[in-house]
C-alpha cells in the first residue's frame, strides 16, 4: 500500500530522506522490543538468569532508539515546518517510540521476575507457562500488526488491532483464575502465584500499547480519532 507521507513526493529531498529515516528506526525498535519480549518469556521458561541479565542491558538499546526517534523528528520538524499528514506522521512517530520503550521496559521487568522465581520455578508454573506463551505471542503479533499499519498508513489495519486487544484481556482474565485456583488450592506458591499474575498483567498492557498504536495510526491517516473500541 502506498504510504500517504513517505511514498509522496516533496520539494525538499532531505525531508523525504528524514520521512524514511523515522520509519527506518520505528521498524527497528519494534524489532528489538519484540525480541525481547519473546527471549524474556524464553528465559522464565529454562529460569535462565544469565539470558535475563542480557534482556535487561539490551533495554538500553531500545531507550536509545527512543531518543534518536525523538531527537530526529525533533529536527525535521524544526528544519521543515510540516503541516497536515506530514507532521501527524512525525507525531505519532514520537508516540510510537514511547509505546515500543514501554513494551521494552515489559520485557525487562518479566526478565527480573526470573530470579524472584528461582530455579524450581519453570517446574511449579508449568500449567500457566502454555497460556503465558500464547500470551506473548498474541501481544507480539498486536504490535507487528500496528506498525505494519503505520507503515502502510492503513487505517483499517489500526481498526482491526484495536479490536483484537479484547482476546488478549481475555487471556489476561484467564491467566489470573488458574492461577487463583491453584493457590486456593495448594498447588501453587502464594509469592508464584503472584509472580505470575503480575506477568500476565504485563503482557496484557503490550497490547494495550499496541492499542495505543494503532489508535495513533488512525489519526495519523484521517485527523480523527477512532473512539469505536473504547
Amino acid at each position: 500500500m502506498k504510504h500517504t507521507v513517505i511514498d509522496r513526493p516533496h520539494t525538499v529531498s532531505s525531508f523525504d530522506g528524514e520521512l524514511a529515516e523515522v520509519k527506518l528506526l520505528v521498524h527497528r525498535m519494534a524489532g528489538l522490543a519484540q525480541r525481547s519480549l519473546d527471549e524474556a518469556v524464553a528465559a522464565l521458561e529454562t529460569a535462565d538468569r544469565a539470558a535475563a541479565n542480557r534482556i535487561v542491558a539490551k533495554d538500553k538499546v531500545i531507550d536509545e532508539l527512543e531518543l534518536s526517534i525523538e531527537r530526529l523528528v525533533l529536527l525535521t520538524i524544526t528544519s521543515h515546518a510540516p503541516m497536515a499528514e506530514d507532521l501527524r506522521f512525525l507525531i505519532v512517530a514520537i508516540r510510537i517510540g514511547k509505546m515500543l520503550e514501554r513494551t521494552g521496559d515489559q520485557a525487562k521487568r518479566i526478565a527480573r521476575r526470573i530470579k524472584k522465581l528461582g530455579p524450581d520455578g519453570p517446574d511449579e508454573i508449568g500449567h500457566s507457562l502454555t497460556l503465558i506463551r500464547a500470551m506473548t505471542k498474541y501481544a507480539n503479533e498486536m504490535i507487528e500488526n500496528a506498525i505494519k499499519s503505520f507503515q502502510d498508513a492503513n487505517q483499517v489495519a489500526a481498526q482491526e488491532v484495536m479490536r483484537a486487544d479484547a482476546e488478549l484481556n481475555g487471556m489476561h482474565d484467564e491467566l489470573a483464575r488458574i492461577c487463583a485456583e491453584e493457590m486456593d488450592a495448594g498447588t501453587l506458591r502464594i509469592g508464584h502465584g503472584i509472580e505470575i499474575t503480575l506477568i500476565g498483567k504485563q503482557l496484557e498492557r503490550v497490547g494495550d500499547y499496541a492499542t495505543n498504536i494503532a489508535r495513533d495510526v488512525f489519526y495519523m491517516v484521517t485527523g480523527s480519532r477512532d473512539n469505536s473500541c473504547e
